[in-house]
């Protein structure tokens, strides 16, 4: 993809939020794990807690977030999936890491990745492979299975619409439908965003006006 000068840069960087954005939510559900097994741990005693691999895998990956040396961090990561696979926690850990290697490993390696994360997996983890997945398509130039992938994520998960309209707004202008990008330029500045790259999108609004007929 093009970039557009130093603000148009910025927009293209937007598309990376939605990682933080998702991220969130995935915090809040690794949160609500660790805090259900403490509660009930301290409700049926010790040895019930133990056996509860969801809950020791949640601490094991609270540990790892904690530790400033990346690579230790790495290593506890490694252990958790290595000690509990298939539990929530494990496949959060997964997708972490998946998110470290976005400029170290090629697109066809990662999307084969990512969709091996995205078995089993339901909620926000859904759609942050998802979102995964359509960055990827993006970024090989698949912008039509792109643009699927962020419709059904404005549809199935609300707080990823402030990015993912910038998001559809660029893949649209990409396939040079322009009422289409103009839409999402419109929804995105109505949601309100901070200053990263306002002008720009003011800019791609004001263009894409003047390049449609009137009374579009």
């Amino acid at each position: 993809m093009a970039a557009g000068g130093g603000a148009g840069e910025e927009l293209l960087v937007l598309h990376e939020r939605w990682v933080r954005v998702a991220r969130a939510h995935l915090r809040e559900i690794v949160a609500v794990v660790v805090g259900v097994v403490l509660v009930l741990s301290l409700w049926a005693g010790y040895r019930f807690y133990q056996d509860r691999r969801e809950g020791k895998a949640a601490i094991l990956y609270l540990q790892a977030l904690s530790l400033k040396d990346r690579a230790r961090g790495y290593q506890v990561l490694q252990r958790l999936m290595r000690e509990y696979p298939g539990t929530v926690v494990a496949r959060e850990a997964r997708l972490y890491l998946w998110e470290r290697d976005l400029g170290r490993k090629s697109p066809a390696e990662l999307l084969k990745e990512i969709k091996q994360i995205s078995r089993g997996a339901r909620g926000e983890m859904k759609i942050s492979c998802e979102l995964g997945r359509a960055y990827l398509l993006e970024e090989t130039g698949r912008l039509e299975e792109a643009a699927d992938l962020y419709q059904k994520a404005i549809r199935q998960a609300s707080f990823t619409r402030p990015v993912v309209y910038a998001d559809l707004a660029r893949v649209y202008e990409a396939r040079k439908n322009y009422r289409l990008a103009l839409e999402f330029y419109k929804k995105y500045l109505e949601t309100h965003p901070s200053g990263e790259g306002l002008d720009f999108v003011e800019y791609k609004l004001s263009k894409l006006k003047k390049g449609l007929p009137q009374g579009s």
